[in-house]
């Protein structure tokens, strides 16, 4: 195998049965023999990983099928719902628990909202309570996933900047979660997580080198994959694209830095321009920054003028980031997620026309910009993938037979 040279057996093995499964969520039912092929090692070989994959409960056999070539054999499916997720999405305002498995098959989800005022131990308290109870209800699950926003300094445990939350820069959510159930706990960046989501469940059937998810929702970010590795930078804070200055004359940030990104296309900016622009377009009681962008995208599509603006004011701003996105990491595709892309059908043509604009053709011509099609959260559905991926890379690790030791 390329790329083994410097690995133990031990390892290689344990590379050989995450390559399986992998193969095995994104196809439902293989062969051993579809399976060799994909991954070039032998038939042989494949057969022995299968052997003790199916010991460890981590895969079985389903019966005849039968292949392109019309060759009948054995069939192998992933027991995905033998090792299930909880995903654990933090937000400014709110959280969400979910339970999934492996495959990307959601059982339940739950969402909390609460004040930005709120004591963070009440919130933590109430998060866990939500996640013991869900361990209580579903007892095949491996391991959790949470999702934090950024930037969230992965050594430390804390978050460096949650705009309008000062009170939750103190806090570290490893010491918070390491020990407080008997699973373990994954902890990722919000646009990080949403990218996992993308690369392990987006249904992208093209092959993908570089992949670049673009979080636009109370805050701003990006997740960037490549050949199915995070970018992550030396502290995990890589990809802040909401704290690029467009402006460098312009108000300042919670972050120290003058006219960032975020404070111009976010769902909270989104929110500040309804309010100046187009407020009767709000509830009248307690808007949040959600309702802000449904009342405005809906407006929009009702032909109001004022909100039209809005919207191809929020748009430009992306197109900007998108912009930056392709100049510093030239992906192949870029998928816009969370809130405010919810009005993809208005921002996606003016994001095109204006990376057509800003960046060279022999750039912009390659890359396929997208809005997600995934019908969970995705920075939820990211908290399962971030738990899910590490299942994937050490499938022995957290196996049925691995639990019941």
């Amino acid at each position: 195998m390329t790329g083994a040279i410097g690995k133990n057996n031990s390892d290689l093995t344990e590379m050989n049965r995450s390559a399986v499964v992998r193969i095995l969520q994104q196809q439902e039912v293989c062969s051993r023999a579809d399976i060799a092929r994909q991954t070039g090692l032998t038939q042989a070989a494949i057969t022995k990983i299968v052997a003790s994959m199916m010991e460890m409960g981590i895969v079985s056999e389903v019966g005849i099928i039968t292949g392109g070539d019309n060759r009948r054999s054995i069939g192998l499916r992933l027991n995905a719902d033998k090792h299930q997720i909880i995903g654990v999405k933090f937000a400014r305002q709110m959280f969400a628990v979910g339970v999934f498995d492996i495959s990307g098959k959601i059982y339940i989800h739950t969402e909390t909202k609460f004040p930005f005022e709120e004591d963070p131990q009440k919130v933590l308290s109430a998060m866990k309570e939500q996640i013991h109870d869900m361990l209580k209800k579903y007892e095949n699950v491996v391991s959790i996933g949470l999702a934090v926003p950024g930037p969230y300094l992965r050594d430390e445990g804390r978050i460096a900047v949650v705009t309008q939350m000062s009170a939750w820069h103190t806090i570290n959510f490893i010491e918070e979660f390491k020990e407080e159930f008997d699973k373990p706990v994954f902890i990722e960046h919000d646009a990080n997580a949403g990218a996992l989501a993308e690369w392990l469940f987006g249904g992208h059937t093209q092959p993908l080198h570089t992949l670049a998810y673009f979080l636009v929702g109370d805050g701003v970010g990006a997740g960037i994959i490549e050949r199915g590795r995070l970018f992550l930078g030396v502290q995990g804070t890589a990809c802040e694209t909401g704290h690029i200055s467009v402006d460098v004359h312009g108000p300042r940030c919670e972050c120290g830095n003058y006219g960032c990104l975020e404070m111009y296309c976010s769902a909270p900016a989104i929110l500040k321009k309804v309010q100046e622009r187009v407020p009767e377009c709000l509830p009248s009681e307690n808007p949040q920054s959600s309702d802000a962008c449904t009342a405005v995208f809906e407006a929009a599509r009702a032909g109001n003028q004022k909100a039209l603006d809005v919207v191809r004011e929020t748009a430009e701003y992306i197109g900007y980031g998108c912009v930056t996105l392709i100049n510093a990491y030239n992906p192949d595709i870029i998928i816009l997620g969370d809130v405010v892309s919810q009005g993809g059908d208005l921002l996606l043509p003016i994001v095109q026309e204006v990376v057509r604009q800003r960046v060279i053709p022999e750039l912009h011509t390659k890359v396929r910009i997208k809005i997600s099609a995934l019908k969970v959260d995705p920075t939820l559905y990211g908290a399962a993938a971030t738990a899910t991926d590490k299942v994937l890379q050490l499938p022995s690790k957290f196996s049925a037979a691995g639990k019941r030791g």
